[in-house]
């Protein structure tokens, strides 16, 4: 067997490397992964294959707490944002340079500021709607808000608008943190939970 070589570090600057996008992509792999093992043990299970089907089932609550971790990192790299928009110019040119991108604070809209009107807008459409429905009316609703860096190409993802990104991390806030949307909802699908309606209604003005 041939010998790997050794990496070498490299002279030039690495890009920028997206750690929150790169997440959410993760994330979103993992739950297609999960349906997809569900889906295909619920058939071992229905022609009597009562074996696989455990194991499979073993394997899914494996990769389903995997999954919850995946956006336990999430949610800690935000607050990592968070922090390094609150900090000094002096600090943020220095922090910024790879895993954060080149995005300063007031250059972007911040995630808590699509919270509430993302729940507005299911409340709108009768609790719950489809991912792109709920995204196009949650652009048309933050039009006054949003800004023009919002409306770039995320850095890891040219064909995805950078808001679409950031309020797709909102609503996993609000599924994983706070219980303001539900966790159980069907692939594709967006729902507000009672929780999420009582703050709602707490939270109009």
């Amino acid at each position: 067997m041939q010998a790997m070589a050794t990496p070498q570090p490299s002279n030039q600057e690495p890009d920028t490397d997206d750690v929150s996008a790169a997440l959410h992509l993760l994330g979103d792999s993992l739950e297609v992964e999960v349906q997809r093992i569900n889906t295909e043990g619920s058939q071992a299970m229905q022609v009597g294959d009562y074996d696989t089907a455990q194991a499979v089932i073993d394997f899914a609550k494996r990769l389903t707490a995997f999954r919850a971790k995946v956006n336990d990192l999430g949610e800690e790299w935000l607050k990592l944002e968070e922090m390094r928009d609150k900090a000094t110019a002096e600090v943020q040119q220095i922090v910024s340079k790879r895993f954060f991108g080149k995005s300063k604070k007031g250059q972007i809209t911040p995630n808590l500021a699509y919270c509430k009107p993302l729940l507005q807008v299911l409340e709108e459409m009768g609790g719950s709607g489809k991912t792109k429905a709920v995204l196009d009316r949650l652009g048309e609703k933050m039009k006054p808000v949003l800004l023009p860096k919002d409306y770039e190409p995320h850095e890891s993802n040219a064909k995805q608008i950078r808001w679409r990104n950031t309020a797709q991390w909102a609503r996993n806030k609000m599924v994983n943190e706070d219980g303001r949307m539900k966790k159980d909802s069907p692939r594709g699908i967006w729902e507000i939970s009672p929780a999420g309606s009582a703050w709602l209604k707490k939270n109009q003005s």
